[in-house]
């Protein structure tokens, strides 16, 4: 029985205090969770611009083709592909390229079949199993498995035979 002569107006001012105070609470869970996705896709892309890929030699005739991978991980399926109008003409398929380390192929004498006119893409799959692009700006995209296994191109190190080298990267800490 209600003796403050409200008639149960004050119930329902609990009912909007605790309905204002759920909603704070998701609003605020749901505010949490996004800037801890942004900040973790902010610490992936970091990480993943710890990879480079360098020509050996001038641009206009390039002797041979660098990968630098700075991360504490290896990385995957490492390829550098040359595309002209948005295809693979050639590609240099490095497999894996391991932490703190800098692997190369120099192109011998192939380097007059060289695509010195196609822009050059460096594309790889990360210890999580994200696939990244980059591209000259230095321009860094996380990309799909579709795009990323598209065939195309000549592979140079099955073509030409290039040999691997391998080097500690000056650059890793």
């Amino acid at each position: 029985m209600n003796t403050s002569g409200r008639g149960g107006s004050s119930g329902a001012v609990h009912e909007w205090v605790n309905t204002l105070g759920v909603l704070f609470a998701v609003g605020l869970s749901l505010f949490t969770l996004y800037r801890d996705q942004t900040q973790r896709s902010n610490d992936q892309a970091r990480e993943a611009m710890k990879v480079n890929m360098y020509w050996t030699g001038p641009a206009a005739a390039p002797t041979g083709v660098m990968v630098e991978n700075q991360q504490s991980i290896r990385i995957e399926d490492v390829t550098v592909r040359l595309e002209v109008g948005g295809a693979s003409v050639q590609q240099v398929r490095f497999g894996e390229v391991h932490s703190c380390t800098l692997d190369w192929f120099p192109f011998g004498a192939h380097q007059s079949q060289v695509r010195n006119d196609a822009l050059v893409v460096l594309q790889f799959r990360d210890a999580s199993g994200r696939w990244w692009r980059m591209k000259p700006g230095p321009v860094l995209d996380k990309i799909g498995d579709r795009e990323a296994r598209r065939e195309g191109g000549d592979d140079l190190v099955a073509a030409w035979g290039l040999e691997r080298g391998t080097s500690p990267s000056n650059g890793c800490v």
